[in-house]
């Protein structure tokens, strides 16, 4: 999902400097950096709770733990991690500034063809958040007439603006805001929306952590639907970083270290079917 919702930029950046060999103080002091390392800069936007976001002055998350994970058994690169807008994490793998983004990014036909994906990391399907009484809205052919909120650019609006190209006569009311999605389900509480599109994984951490007695979550499907969320990597960036982070993919899948970190950050398990990490 791709979220917008804090104004100005965050100026975060966190380097992590693992080591294949030596002692923990030549890891900290970044003396790996001269011990022929490649350094991998990694995007997010350090305010997608709970995939991205700022705790106590770190940067942590589900999407930057898994990174972190993955990087302490590379030796060979040094990963740096910086949060910056959402909009600019496209950008970057565009013009190479990075060879990572994550941030809860889903699939779609157009994404695929500019980047190369990981394997799943989560599987963290789309739904509608709705009030309780709403008993209408099933799939998104049932969204004639309805106030959606939504940010500029995610894979919620693509898919309302999908539904209203192919529903000249039946279309959604799309209100974009740069409000925070907790702010937009307290709009929809409040009547303002009617529905918002969003991960289950958000959708059911905000609903209880905010206390959202009034809202319930609707699954549905669409067609070409992916589930799955995923590290981006540049189609510039060398096959072999795609290779290695796919391989330590597997290995936290099958030791239980991806599991341990949904657990701890995603409050359950959110792991993607074992058939989709062949």
């Amino acid at each position: 999902m791709r979220k917008k919702f804090v104004p100005a930029v965050l100026v975060l950046v966190m380097g992590l400097i693992i080591a294949g060999c030596g002692n923990k103080n030549e890891a900290s002091s970044g003396a790996g950096a001269d011990s022929g390392q490649k350094t991998i800069v990694a995007a997010t936007s350090g305010v997608s709770n709970p995939f991205s976001y700022d705790k106590d002055g770190k940067l942590t998350g589900y999407d930057v733990e898994v990174m972190k994970a993955i990087f302490e058994k590379l030796p060979e690169y040094k990963l740096e991690v910086q949060a910056i807008e959402f909009e600019g994490i496209l950008t970057g793998l565009d013009n190479g500034r990075f060879q990572l983004g994550a941030n809860n990014f889903s699939s779609n036909p157009e994404r695929r063809s500019k980047y190369n994906f990981s394997l799943p990391i989560i599987e963290n399907a789309n739904v509608f958040v709705v009030r309780k009484d709403d008993n209408t809205l099933k799939s998104i052919e049932d969204l004639k007439g309805y106030k959606a909120v939504t940010e500029v650019g995610n894979s919620g609006a693509t898919l309302l603006e999908n539904y209203n190209t192919a529903h000249p006569d039946a279309k959604a009311d799309i209100m974009y805001t740069e409000e925070n999605f907790v702010k937009q389900f307290e709009g929809i509480e409040a009547g303002r929306y009617d529905v918002r599109i969003i991960s289950r994984v958000s959708a059911e951490k905000a609903i209880k952590e905010h206390g959202f007695t009034n809202l319930k979550v609707v699954p549905f499907s669409s067609e070409n639907s992916d589930p799955g969320s995923y590290i981006l990597l540049s189609k510039s960036a060398d096959s072999t970083l795609l290779d290695a982070v796919n391989k330590r993919i597997k290995e936290m899948y099958n030791d239980g270290t991806l599991l341990k970190i949904s657990e701890e950050q995603l409050g359950g398990d959110y792991l993607p079917k074992k058939e989709l990490m062949e």
